[in-house]
């Protein structure tokens, strides 16, 4: 029988939580608040009850996210019945309850994941911005040179089977704990000490529908990524997600974090997917300068044919699952504007920029200059640190 008395204390509990989560979310907007949740309590929220869910062999960010679909489904299914019946009283009380669940997570997940979004930009030994005027074309072609041996030699220095597809020596946990070792190397204060042990989400078919390869979920503490991630880019995708727990919540910093790890760590296995994710990058750089096309061009020859092979197989395994990618994009793009990342699934990557300078050359043409993307700026980064060895 749903009394008063209880009605009332749920409208108290949902009153309060909704005060919470108003309070929480004007935090949230202050980015030295944000700095300093993000190096205290979500940090600590993270350890704990990473450590928690790690002794689990399966995800519980999997088995909340089934539960969740359940228990909507079955709030519609009731919804219906109640308002058939005329049931009002047991209409209020379960819609009071479903506030109740919804504003604790929400509260739970600002608590723990939020505040991360707003925080300072990363320390600049692992990431800085530079333009065409911080870099000459010979200092530009030693990075595309770089970039194009090393990831021939990565190639060849690894297995792959008879689809051109790598072969690795370990298994998905033993990738995971070179990681975690690999992140050890992050001293500044910035970063969480803790890395936390990869899952594998099972229903692979489910997520690569939705186009989703890997989800770092900041109430369990849990990075997983997709079953079906298991080639060339799974220790780039499992270096994001970790980079996440990190505290590094926002997605083109994520990558520029697990790719500055696994650009400098000595394992051709562990850095060869990262190399060809960067490949174009790196050759693009050499785009902001006149006459280049012909060096470009001659790089780009020097690559081994078997490394396109290998990543037009993988963009081959998930085209084909195309059924809820749009729907998949809305909701991502939908969580990351809610966390305030204006530009949505767009920001999972910082485009460069061509702007004029103002200045003109001798035929009146303006000089423009550009302005480096994410990955080229990693890159540079790490070339004038002398860390592209």
């Amino acid at each position: 029988m749903i009394t008063k008395k209880s009605t009332i204390k749920k409208l108290i509990a949902t009153g309060v939580l909704a005060a919470v989560f108003a309070m929480l979310t004007l935090l949230s907007l202050n980015s030295a608040i944000c700095e300093f949740f993000a190096k205290t309590f979500s940090r600590a929220w993270i350890w704990l009850f990473g450590h928690i869910f790690s002794v689990l062999p399966f995800s519980a960010y999997e088995l909340f996210l089934v539960a969740a679909i359940i228990l909507a489904m079955v709030f519609v299914a009731y919804l219906f019945v109640y308002i058939a019946g005329k049931k009002w009283n047991k209409l209020v009380s379960m819609t009071l309850t479903a506030f109740i669940c919804v504003l604790s997570f929400l509260n739970i997940y600002t608590f723990s994941a939020s505040f991360s979004y707003n925080r300072a930009d990363l320390p600049n030994e692992i990431y800085k911005e530079y333009s065409s005027e911080d870099l000459t074309f010979e200092e530009a072609k030693e990075i595309a040179n770089w970039l194009v041996e090393n990831v021939n030699a990565a190639y060849s220095n690894t297995e792959h089977d008879s689809d051109g597809n790598i072969v690795y020596p370990y298994d998905f946990a033993e990738i995971s704990n070179i990681l975690s070792v690999e992140y050890r190397r992050l001293e500044n204060n910035y970063f969480s000490s803790y890395t936390p042990k990869a899952k594998r989400i099972i229903n692979k078919t489910i997520m690569s529908e939705l186009q989703i390869v890997g989800v770092f979920f900041a109430p369990t503490g849990e990075a997983n990524v997709n079953a079906n991630e298991k080639g060339l880019f799974l220790p780039d995708t499992l270096a994001h997600e970790l980079a996440h727990s990190k505290g590094v919540m926002r997605e083109y910093q994520a990558d520029i974090v697990g790719r500055y790890i696994l650009l400098t760590s000595g394992d051709d296995y562990i850095r060869y997917g990262t190399l060809v994710k960067c490949l174009s990058g790196a050759l693009n750089i050499l785009s902001a300068y006149p006459d280049s096309s012909e060096v470009k061009k001659e790089l780009n020859e020097k690559v081994n044919p078997g490394i396109y092979l290998e990543r037009k197989n993988h963009s081959d395994l998930f085209a084909k699952y195309d059924h809820f990618d749009r729907l998949g994009e809305f909701f991502n793009d939908l969580y990351l504007k809610l966390q305030k990342q204006h530009n949505g699934t767009g920001s999972y990557v910082k485009p460069p920029d061509i702007v004029g300078s103002g200045d003109f050359d001798d035929d009146g043409n303006e000089i423009m200059i550009t302005y480096f993307s994410g990955m080229q700026n990693l890159l540079i980064n790490l070339y004038k640190q002398g860390l592209l060895i």
